[in-house]
């Protein structure tokens, strides 16, 4: 039993942390990296009393473990659906149950293992301070979060083509709705990529939290710090406009032969990165409506908006590629930066629309899908 559960642990929670190298020294950085050594002790317990006092942030807590627990939960799925995988069904599906459930337990915390090594240490100081209810609360809850995805795991060995969430909610849509252009790539995202999406949603977040959270302990507000973190915001979302690309060329290449304007295609792609902002949207509003003018916010939003247009509209040159991409990405930040510092962030809005617009229109009809050399 011991080298089977050493070859699924190679199978899965190895491959998982591999996979996931990236979504760990980012948050790695912004819990530990961001804070000075000598304060970083304090730091985390003035965090864990801050969740452990208050029932809102308790909960915002407990949302984040909840979403790291589908990530993990996901991952496993997928690793089951992977090609190359298929031996774990019968190889599983002839273990006894007890057996089987316990290489599910023992897979999934395994893979659940940061969440419950902080929650722990959560537990342990709430226990000391004399918080015994959110104690108990962050122990059931993970107790909650490291049982029930065993079901899942369970039924799908016997049941190969049940569906995580994703595929329900998939179903669920196409029977229902009749999605307008403007949603496709974000239904894509949703339903095939929901952890790339949300990843990318999660990390831009904490970009931001972290951004009003600086600008706090320094008790000030400077509306150009904030301009500053909304373009980290915007460079963590790179990843998202190449699969847009990627997309487009996979599967929308046949609106190109529609009877439909260039305008209404530059007027789509203006949407659909207005509606996927619409969260840091919602986040800085709430955050910074006392603190500054309507105006000001819809400044914010619009220099955000023009990035995205305008990063996007770069990849519809012919021989662009990633490397060269993020050059010109890190080129334009450079120059918006500097305008910004300036106080010139209309001027600077009104040439990244002219920009996005004048390369959309030159190159939109003339496009071919980047084939790399």
């Amino acid at each position: 039993m011991r080298s089977v559960t050493a070859i699924l642990q190679k199978i899965f929670t190895t491959r998982f942390y591999i996979q996931n190298t990236g979504f760990f020294l980012v948050l790695f950085y912004l819990m530990f990296g961001v804070v000075d050594s000598g304060s970083l002790l304090n730091y985390h317990k003035g965090l864990m009393m801050g969740f452990l006092e208050g029932t809102s942030f308790l909960l915002i807590v407990l949302g984040l473990w909840a979403l790291y627990c589908l990530k993990c939960v996901g991952f496993v799925m997928k690793v089951m659906q992977t090609q190359g995988y298929e031996f774990l069904y019968p190889a599983m599906g002839s273990m006894n149950k007890n057996s089987r459930l316990r290489e599910w337990f023992l897979i999934h915390n395994a893979i659940y293992l940061p969440v419950w090594i902080y929650g722990g240490i959560a537990m342990a100081v709430g226990i000391r301070h004399h918080y015994y209810g959110p104690s108990i609360v962050i122990l059931v809850f993970n107790v909650i979060m490291g049982l029930w995805p065993l079901a899942l795991y369970d039924r799908k060995l016997f049941r190969p083509d049940t569906f995580f969430f994703t595929g329900y909610l998939q179903r669920w849509i196409n029977r229902r709705f009749t999605k307008p252009p403007v949603l496709y790539f974000l239904y894509e995202l949703f339903t095939q990529f929901p952890r790339r999406i949300l990843t990318a949603k999660l990390v831009s977040a904490l970009m931001l939290w972290l951004t009003f959270f600086l600008m706090q302990q320094g008790d000030y507000f400077d509306l150009r710090g904030l301009q500053l973190g909304v373009m980290l915001s915007v460079l963590l979302h790179l990843q998202l406009l190449t699969h847009h690309r990627a997309f487009d060329d996979t599967w929308l290449s046949f609106m190109e032969n529609l009877p439909v304007s260039t305008f209404r295609h530059y007027i789509r792609m203006a949407a659909i990165y207005l509606i996927m902002w619409i969260p840091e949207m919602v986040m800085i509003t709430v955050n910074a409506h006392t603190k500054t003018t309507a105006l000001s916010l819809l400044m914010v939003f619009c220099l955000a908006l023009s990035l995205l247009m305008f990063f996007r509209s770069l990849l519809y040159f012919p021989k662009i590629n990633n490397e060269l991409h993020v050059r010109y990405v890190l080129l334009t930040c450079f120059v918006v930066l500097f305008m910004v510092l300036g106080h010139y962030e209309w001027l600077a809005i009104l040439v990244l629309q002219v920009l996005s617009a004048i390369v959309f229109f030159s190159k939109y009809r003339q496009y071919e899908p980047y084939i790399e050399p």
